[in-house]
């Protein structure tokens, strides 16, 4: 199994407070032994689950249930996707629009219309293309909501505190720009305990952003912190009987032993 936390599933019992979870994807295609690719026919599998389940809610249902309290569906599920790889608009949009799947997508404005280059033995070789303004206009005719994921994709916390809140600042006005919507959403960059602190969750706040998500596993809560909400992974290759565990908590857990490596890593112990 692909998962590397797979192990660690968990038969948890039902939360019987109201919590909505969080699913997070990249690329889509047929890419053997990457993770963060899904394929079209795993990813069909699963919206389609979601779709018979009814169990789909929009980023709209989120922020009303943090902010406001709104009443959702018990198990509700946002799906977001990370990146803005062109995958998304040839595989992900015809499935999500086919079962009527909400979802957003969160992008880097610098990389918007750019090619990723990956090294090898032969040099660098083209690998997947960013989608363009022109492929970001077609996800949101398509009810498909866009967030922000900084500029460059560099740790936030990792740079100093002005150049966090010029990627925070610059990447929403450069998309509030060129798409003519709010920008009220953010997905760290890389999301993990190391990448981001409360000094940019306060900038993000008073950037006028209304949620922000990490990628730490866990339930989101009615009241949760509104700028470190978390996330689930959906990879590439896990087994199709790990999708509805997912969905019903069973990573949850693991959100501890993202702390214990995170401390261990603080510590140049890890």
């Amino acid at each position: 199994m692909a998962h590397w936390a797979t192990a660690a599933v968990q038969r948890v019992a039902v939360d019987p407070a109201p919590v909505v979870r969080v699913l997070t994807y990249h690329r889509f295609g047929d890419i053997a032994r990457d993770p963060f690719c899904v394929t079209p026919e795993d990813f069909e599998r699963q919206m389609a689950w979601l779709a018979e389940q009814e169990m789909a809610v929009s980023l709209a249902d989120v922020a009303a249930f943090i902010h406001d309290g709104k009443s959702l569906k018990p198990g509700a599920i946002l799906v977001t996707i990370d990146d803005g790889f062109v995958s998304v608009g040839i595989h992900a949009l015809p499935i999500l629009k086919r079962h009527r799947i909400p979802a957003a997508v969160f992008v880097s404005s610098g990389n918007i219309g750019r090619t990723v280059m990956q090294g090898n033995q032969q040099g660098e070789t083209p690998s997947e293309d960013y989608l363009d303004w022109r492929g970001l206009q077609e996800l949101m005719k398509a009810g498909v909501d866009i967030g922000s994921h900084a500029v460059t994709h560099r740790s936030l916390a990792r740079i100093s505190l002005a150049e966090s809140e010029a990627e925070i600042v610059e990447s929403r006005a450069s998309l509030e720009r060129g798409l003519n919507i709010p920008i009220t959403t953010f997905a760290y960059p890389y999301g993990t305990l190391a990448d981001f602190n409360e000094d940019i969750a306060t900038v993000l706040r008073n950037g006028g952003y209304q949620l922000a998500f990490t990628s730490q596993h866990g339930a989101i809560r009615a009241h949760s912190n509104a700028m470190t909400l978390p996330r689930i992974k959906v990879e590439g290759g896990d087994a199709q009987w790990l999708f509805p565990q997912l969905l019903r908590g069973g990573l949850d857990g693991w959100r501890l032993i993202d702390r214990v490596l995170w401390r261990l890593q603080a510590s140049g112990r890890g």
